[in-house]
């Protein structure tokens, strides 16, 4: 190489170097990150305030949330909940999950809270999200990463410490795939990791009908068969449900 090429290599380098410097100065990467960002996060809000002012039921919610999941490139997801840096830091526990909310940028018309949850769950392998019940709630779970074990039942009616419960779901669910609960459909779910790590997104609204959300952890290990292929199964304290569902094979 001569002089001259080197002079004009180098030169095409620094240009190169320079528009990278302009793009990350003006914050332009992180801009087009943005707009994706908002685009989402309005529509979520938006529905979720329906559901929480009641001009949807939770039923609809389900099934506005699956449309919006399944328009919802996993990649502008992980952008979303900044996905790389969130998991960085979580600490694995023997039993059960951890969880982490990520941090979403502000947007234009949307008010300083968002009406919804957002939170990451991360478990290790053999590791669940324990099964339960939810009152006065909908959330969905988005599979990030990794692969889990999902059983859904809907829950038919509740018989003091005991709950009637009917096996609505059971399949793998891998990156990108979806459930959702609320009162009225899939009420109960448990999810395994089957992979060294899975991570899942929940968008969750709590406290609808301006009522509080309960959680009742169950034992399906000892469910009873009642009325066909109805199951009775008994309401747990957490502490007995994480010891006995936190690190166990299905």
């Amino acid at each position: 190489m001569n002089r001259r090429e080197f002079s004009r290599e180098t030169l095409m380098a620094l240009t190169s170097i320079a528009f990278l410097d302009l793009l990350f100065t003006n914050n332009l990467f992180a801009s087009s990150v943005k707009t994706i960002s908002e685009k989402w996060l309005k529509e979520l809000h938006t529905m979720c305030n329906d559901l929480k002012t009641s001009k949807i039921t939770q039923f609809e919610w389900q099934k506005q949330i699956a449309e919006f999941h399944n328009k919802l490139p996993l990649t502008d997801l992980l952008k979303l909940i900044d996905y790389e840096n969130a998991v960085k830091s979580l600490k694995y526990p023997d039993k059960g999950r951890v969880t982490k909310d990520p941090i979403f940028p502000k947007v234009k018309g949307i008010s300083e809270h968002y009406s919804f949850t957002g939170r990451i769950f991360g478990m290790k392998k053999d590791r669940a999200i324990i099964p339960h019940g939810h009152t006065n709630m909908s959330s969905c779970h988005r599979i990030l990463n990794g692969e889990v074990l999902l059983k859904q039942y809907d829950r038919i009616r509740d018989e003091g410490d005991y709950m009637i419960i009917q096996k609505t779901i059971e399949e793998t669910a891998t990156a990108g795939s979806f459930s959702s609960i609320s009162d009225t459909k899939d009420n109960v779910h448990w999810l395994v990791a089957n992979t060294p790590y899975a991570h899942t997104f929940d968008v969750i609204v709590a406290g609808l009908h301006e009522k509080q959300t309960n959680v009742d952890n169950i034992d399906i290990y000892q469910a009873q068969k009642v009325e066909g292929d109805l199951l009775r199964v008994k309401k747990l304290p957490w502490k007995d449900a994480l010891e006995k569902y936190g690190n166990s094979h299905h």
